[in-house]
């Protein structure tokens, strides 16, 4: 197993709490190609719709290490994705994905407790690098206790 420039193992990545969990709220037609990218991490994907609804539901003793979410969603919707994130013990570090990263989204995002921001579209090495980075930071924040 080779360890990635950000110290997260690649390729069937294990963390210190569990195996590596991504929540994506992904457009169900872009579902096979983030998949196909994220693949090599060997993580376990869930997919949400824009409610943070998942087909099992999210528990607040649920552990994602690393959320995707589109910055296109409405006000509303933030809204309740953030109510979804905010009842787990743990949050994500939240990866916001957007077509153009403009100084406001960027800050926004960073403001409001994101990790960064991925601009569409992406290759694969770039998502998977983002996640490596999300990930290292969402344990590193776990091992400070903070």
């Amino acid at each position: 197993m080779q360890t990635s420039r950000c110290g997260v193992a690649e390729g069937d990545v294990v963390t210190s709490s569990a195996r590596l969990r991504i929540l994506l709220v992904i457009p169900v037609e872009q579902r096979r190609e983030i998949t196909r990218q994220l693949q090599p991490l060997k993580a376990e994907l869930v997919f949400a719709d824009s409610s943070g609804q998942t087909e099992g539901g999210i528990k607040e003793d649920d552990i994602f290490h690393v959320a995707i979410l589109p910055a296109t969603l409405t006000d509303t919707a933030w809204w309740k994705l953030w109510g979804v994130l905010g009842v787990l013990n743990r949050r994500p570090a939240i990866l916001v994905y957007a077509r153009e990263a403009t100084f406001q989204l960027w800050s926004g995002v960073l403001e409001s407790g994101g990790y960064d921001v991925v601009v569409e579209p992406f290759s694969d090495a770039q998502i998977q690098n983002a996640v490596l980075q999300a990930a290292q930071s969402f344990e590193e924040e776990l091992s400070n206790g903070s």
